[in-house]
């Protein structure tokens, strides 16, 4: 039994939330996660800091507003990611043509980490979607894409 076993009555009745899109995914990211965060543990990673690494090894150079910006973070929850990976020798800021400006690069050891996360990742994706069949795995992520793809803003705020 897990702790969101405990947190949540089985069954539990959720009111206008119970049978809701939203709410499942919700209860399906909190279980997902936990057991991201679990995998990566061990390695000394979290789920953003393997997001932030991942993304500047596919695109070096990136400006750390750029990086922020593609996970979804304001600048100043990215600064503490960078400073982590920079610490343990990942990734690497260097100065951009123009004096002024900052790239960001994995470092080989950084690049070392990320194939030694990928079986990791694998195993989990593996867990997650293990009472899935595989057409099902398969059309889960193209579906949660439709359902908020990128360019989606959502309801604006009033």
């Amino acid at each position: 039994m897990n702790d969101l076993d405990d947190e949540i009555p089985e069954p539990a009745d959720f009111g206008p939330l119970s049978g809701t899109v939203s709410y499942g995914i919700k209860r399906a990211y909190l279980r997902v996660i936990r057991d991201l965060e679990a995998s990566l543990s061990p390695l000394g990673f979290t789920p953003p800091l393997l997001a932030a690494l991942s993304i500047v090894a596919a695109t070096p150079g990136i400006a750390p507003a750029r990086l922020a910006a593609a996970m979804g973070h304001g600048r100043s929850r990215a600064a503490p990611l960078l400073d982590h990976l920079e610490g343990q020798g990942l990734l690497e800021r260097r100065a951009g043509p123009d004096r002024r400006s900052i790239g960001l690069h994995a470092t080989a050891q950084g690049r070392t980490a990320l194939r030694r996360l990928k079986p990791v990742v694998a195993e989990h994706e593996a867990r997650i979607t293990a009472s899935l069949s595989p057409a099902e795995a398969g059309a889960l992520p193209v579906l949660l894409e439709r359902l908020a793809p990128d360019n989606w803003a959502g309801r604006e705020s009033s």
